[in-house]
């Protein structure tokens, strides 16, 4: 067995890489946020740079139409009925506040179901959300089923909705957190995003409405008509939401130099000038985490992290192991990848038998910051090696002798030829001494006499 002291010690160094932090996450600046809760994560990663009481239970308001559309277009999706004529009834109007958000849907008023998604998400019409659910799942309630279990589907563990468009209720709850979940799952959808990103939209006329309706979205940050002092050209819809009991509510998405982030806000407040702060405090996160964040290749495929013994090699004691691909996060722009604490685990550290593969999984190395985890690699052999026969066979035989019951047979086999040699060699020397001396009872035979 062929194991080199030096590639031994080099191993037990290896198994914990570690480098001080130095600046970090800790030195970040402030983000001014007020709201009662509020996050802002990575939307490629799901890495969480802010959070404010994020799993807090609040009311999300109309943000619950994200829900209610994604459902919707799935629907129509599978069905094929987003040109589908629907027909308002009078129950899907029924409970609506008169203070609420509306586009004033008439009973037995004839709208396509698109349009119908578009009032919802753009002018956030509270009944329309409710005629959509009828049409969908025959009444509210059953909607209302369907919009709990796809939250729980996402993973929306502080989530429960009571009404398709978030007016107020005790039993309608959801968290900064779960509405991140929510949103990026929409964000998959790509009608659903065309849709949330839409400033303005015209709805046909129908049977009682004749001159139509021009919808604007809520959605300041995306809207010049409105208030052009919020836009901000990074955002990428999503919803807004607004009860007295819930406070001024943003979900958004924005894209700045290859990041993508997801922000949302709730309890936001409205100062006294009538500045909304949902708008400002959005803009403040996306800004605060385009300024100080950074994607940063942390790990490189071919970076030698360490090396394991090999036994039995033909050619090498040991193989060089690298990541079996490349590692990227975003991180501070203040920190450096040496900042970044490695833990190195290697499955077969005292040394692996021979053959090893080319790009043979041997262990896995995991990245850190601050208690922050960007990621586990699997560890793989640089290079292959083959095994020698010679120490194989020397091995095996080693390894033959090595255990007792074969020492005892050995030692047995090794006893019973001396004793046979003892016997042989005592037996020789008796008949020697018979021989010198004679026989005491042999007299040989008498001579005739003649």
């Amino acid at each position: 067995m062929r194991i080199h002291k030096f590639a031994a010690l080099m191993l037990a160094a290896s198994l914990l890489i570690s480098a001080p932090a130095l600046a970090g996450y800790a030195d970040l600046p402030g983000a001014d946020v007020r709201a009662a809760a509020a996050i802002l994560v990575d939307a490629k990663t799901g890495e969480i740079l802010y959070d404010r009481n994020m799993h807090d239970r609040r009311m999300p308001a109309s943000i619950t139409k994200v829900m209610t559309c994604l459902l919707a277009l799935e629907y129509a999706q599978e069905n094929g009925c987003m040109e589908d004529v629907v027909t308002v009834n009078q129950s899907a109007l029924a409970g609506m506040d008169p203070e609420g958000s509306t586009q004033n849907l008439q009973p037995d008023e004839e709208l396509v179901f698109r349009d119908l998604v578009y009032c919802s998400m753009i002018a956030s019409a509270n009944e329309a959300c409710n005629v959509l659910a009828e049409y969908i799942a025959g009444s509210v309630e059953a909607f209302v089923a369907l919009m709990n279990e796809r939250a729980a589907d996402i993973g929306m563990k502080d989530t429960h909705f009571a009404n398709t468009h978030g007016l107020p209720d005790d039993a309608h709850y959801s968290t900064a957190y779960d509405i991140y979940l929510l949103c990026l799952e929409a964000m998959k959808n790509q009608q659903f995003m065309e849709i949330a990103h839409t400033e303005t939209y015209t709805v046909p006329p129908t049977n009682k409405r004749p001159e139509g309706r021009t919808l604007n979205t809520t959605n300041r940050l995306i809207s010049k008509k409105i208030s052009p002092e919020y836009i901000y050209p990074y955002a990428r819809g999503i919803k807004t939401g607004h009860t007295n009991d819930a406070g001024y509510c943003l979900a958004s998405s924005a894209e700045k130099d290859g990041l993508a982030l997801i922000s949302v806000v709730l309890g936001a407040e409205r100062e006294e000038g009538g500045a909304i702060r949902s708008f400002i405090e959005t803009k403040e996160l996306f800004e605060w985490g385009f300024n100080n964040f950074t994607q940063k290749k942390l790990l490189a495929k071919t970076e030698v992290i360490t090396s394991v013994p090999v036994i039995e090699g033909l050619n090498n004691d040991s193989v060089e192991l690298v990541p079996e691909r490349e590692l990227s996060a975003l991180v501070p722009r203040t920190v450096n990848p040496e900042d970044i604490e490695r833990t190195v685990k290697v499955f077969e550290p005292e040394g692996t038998l021979a053959p090893v593969l080319k790009g043979q999984i041997m262990g896995t190395i995991t990245l850190t910051l601050e208690g922050r985890e960007f990621g586990a690699v699997n560890l793989v052999s640089l290079t292959a090696e083959e095994r020698s026969e010679v120490d194989k066979i020397y091995n095996q035989f080693q390894d033959i002798i090595s255990r007792p019951w074969v020492r005892w047979a050995v030692g047995g086999v090794i006893l019973a030829i001396a004793l046979y040699i003892v016997i042989i060699v005592m037996y020789n020397l008796r008949r020697r001494k018979q021989r010198s001396s004679g026989h005491p009872n042999y007299r040989g035979k008498k001579r005739r006499r003649r």
